[in-house]
Parts: structure tokens; C-alpha cells; sequence
């Protein structure tokens, strides 16, 4: 089969789910009523309140409004049809939603969610030609980050089809806060619109309101950012979205490009996501005891690093970056493994810090 033609019907495969091994018997899913799958399972998993029907209606309303912008009501006809959906094996969900008081949607099973049932023999018929589709890929220089996704898919492929643990276990944090903002802000960014956050920063004593204009997602140490300009100001500024309280999107609002921000270079000179923009890079220079010399030379903490020199005390190395509170964090989180050479002004800082923390533990 040619290879066009054979990416095409995996482009199929994909966009569908259903009984193990029959593609002809399978349901299509489009992508507004998988929205809408997916906010009455984050509804009905929420058993601080009850869900009336017009509260799922409503729910999945501002759903499909917050992603695509598009405010148009969800009729009672459609959301008793997606319960019925859900409840049934058509998509292989099986769903346990009963009704409480005649009135009340909930799931019997509390720890139920559709996002957690196993996969199907269909599920990872999908999954293996997503892998051998990525592998065609592995070896060029523009797709790199494609080879930890495709050990993510064969680990899950090996451990579902032999009900086994995982080999394989990546970085991750279960209990990660404003992961569910991740969606609606990489959206907003591709189509370059503007929204409105209610955030709160950890200083700040309540929330407020703020227009802004997002240009890039980053993740550092497995927390998420959001790079943005706020409204009538030309700096950028990093927004963590698990201060985020509520995003809302502006689609008449107009979109404000900072000339100033380029995603290519604009991390490029900082450990971590604070940036000073009025600041410039500085040379960085530390001394690592044999210890935990070899750890930063196999894991450089910048790739401005360099080996400056090797003695007797260990190795001194240097780097080129924007002090910030990230490498004084980095630095210190080494302990007594490394110490300080230059900058005079942040040996003083680091100093300071290191008599603080002492004072601790007297």
C-alpha cells in the first residue's frame, strides 16, 4: 500500500472506537460530542454538588463556548443521548450514571471515569500503527522529541497486552493543578486569541481579571506556563496555570503580537521560565567538588556550559545565562557539592541565603 493511502486510513483508525478487531462495526465520534463525553465525566466525577440534566447542559455548553468560541445551547435531546451513549458499550465505556432523587446525575461508582477504562484490542490496533507510523520519523533531526513518544507508546502497548506494570516510567505528576486549563490555552494560542484570566498569584490576597494575549506554553520541573502579554502593557509576562482560576475567551478581542517575543530564543537564556528582560546574559562561574562533578558534566545545567578548568577540588565550570530565582534554586538545591565563584554581587546572595537556611537547624 502506498504510503499516503496507508496514512490516510490510520487517520481513519484513529478517529473512531469500538468493538475489538471490527472496524466496519465501529461508531464515529465527532469532536463536539467527545467534548461533551468528557465534561459530564469531569461533572459527574465532582461529587461536591449534583448535576441536573440543565446543569450538564449547561456545563457542556461552556465547554464547546471556552474551545471553539461558538455559543450555541445544547438541547435536552442531545445530552439524555450522550448519557445513553456513555452508559452503553457502543464506545466502550459501560458507564455506571444513575439518577439520584429523579433528578440528580451521579456515578455510582465513585472512582469511575471514562478516561480510566481499559484499552481495547481496536484501541491498540490504533496504538501500533501510531508507533510504527512515528517510527518513519525517529530519525530526523527536526522530530527528536518523537523518540520518547514512541517508548511511551510501545511501554503501554507491552503493558496492556501482557497485564503487566509498566518498564518504563517517565516523569510525572498525578496531582499536577492547571493541567485542565492545557487545552484551551494551546488553542487560544495557535489561533492567536485573546482571553481573560482569573488568576491569583501565590503573593497576591484575591484574584483579578486580566486581558491578555498568549504566544507560548512551557513546562519547567513538570509544572506548566503560559508566556503572555497583558493588555495595554508590552512586556511579557509568565502566568502558571495553576493560578488560574477561570479562562474566558475574548474571539472580538484584538490580538496584540509583542514584536519583543521570539518562542525560539526567549528561554534560551535562563534556567527555568523568570526572565528580565532588562537584564543581560552573564557569565556564571562554580566550583562542583568530585562528588557531583560527573553529574553536571554528563547533565549540564545550561547548554551555555563549559569546563573552565580541573583541580585537585573538583572542576569548575561556567555558564552564560540571565541570574534569576531558578539558578540561585539550581544552585543551591547542590548543597555543600558546589560553590559559587562569579558574580561577586550573587556569592553575597548565595551567601546570605546559606546563613538564613543554617539558622534553621541551630
Amino acid at each position: 500500500m502506498h504510503s499516503k493511502k496507508k496514512n490516510e486510513l490510520f487517520l481513519k483508525k484513529v478517529s473512531i472506537r469500538g468493538n475489538p478487531g471490527d472496524y466496519n462495526s465501529v461508531m464515529p465520534i465527532n469532536r463536539n460530542a467527545l467534548i461533551r463525553y468528557r465534561t459530564i465525566d469531569r461533572c459527574l466525577q465532582n461529587r461536591r454538588r449534583k448535576w441536573s440534566i440543565e446543569d450538564l447542559m449547561d456545563a457542556c455548553s461552556s465547554s464547546l463556548y471556552e474551545i471553539d468560541g461558538v455559543n450555541k445551547p445544547i438541547s435536552l435531546r442531545t445530552i439524555r443521548l450522550d448519557l445513553n451513549m456513555m452508559r452503553g458499550d457502543k464506545l466502550g465505556y459501560n458507564a455506571p450514571i444513575i439518577v439520584k432523587e429523579k433528578k440528580y446525575y451521579s456515578y455510582e461508582d465513585a472512582d469511575y471515569s471514562i478516561s480510566n477504562i481499559p484499552l481495547t484490542g481496536n484501541d491498540l490496533d490504533v496504538l501500533n500503527e501510531v508507533s510504527h507510523l512515528l517510527q518513519q520519523y525517529k530519525g530526523f533531526s527536526h522530530f527528536h522529541e518523537v523518540s520518547e513518544i514512541i517508548s511511551k507508546l510501545e511501554d503501554k502497548i507491552y503493558s496492556e497486552k501482557n497485564h503487566n506494570v509498566s518498564l518504563i516510567d517517565f516523569e510525572k505528576n498525578d496531582l499536577l493543578a492547571g493541567i485542565e486549563w492545557l487545552d484551551i490555552l494551546y488553542k487560544a494560542t495557535v489561533s492567536k486569541t485573546a482571553i481573560q484570566l482569573c488568576y491569583q498569584s501565590f503573593k497576591a490576597r484575591a484574584a483579578t481579571e486580566i486581558i491578555v494575549y498568549p504566544y507560548l506554553l512551557k513546562e519547567y520541573r513538570n509544572r506548566w506556563f503560559v508566556a503572555a502579554s497583558k493588555k495595554k502593557e508590552k512586556h511579557v509576562n509568565i502566568f502558571a496555570l495553576d493560578r488560574i482560576q477561570k479562562i474566558t475567551i475574548l474571539p472580538s478581542e484584538p490580538f496584540y503580537q509583542n514584536p519583543a517575543f521570539d518562542p525560539a530564543t526567549w528561554f534560551a537564556d535562563i534556567i527555568g521560565v523568570t526572565r528580565n528582560s532588562a537584564e543581560k546574559p552573564t557569565e556564571i562561574r562554580f566550583l562542583a567538588n568530585p562528588l557531583h562533578a560527573p553529574y553536571i558534566q554528563t547533565k549540564p545545567l545550561h547548554p551555555s556550559q563549559q569546563i573552565i578548568e580541573k583541580t585537585n577540588q573538583g572542576i569548575v565550570f561556567s555558564i552564560c545565562v540571565i541570574p534569576n530565582f531558578e539558578l540561585e534554586k539550581e544552585l543551591l538545591g547542590f548543597g555543600e557539592g558546589i560553590k559559587l565563584l562569579f558574580p561577586a554581587y550573587m556569592v553575597r546572595r548565595i551567601n546570605g541565603k546559606i546563613k538564613k537556611m543554617a539558622k534553621l537547624y541551630i
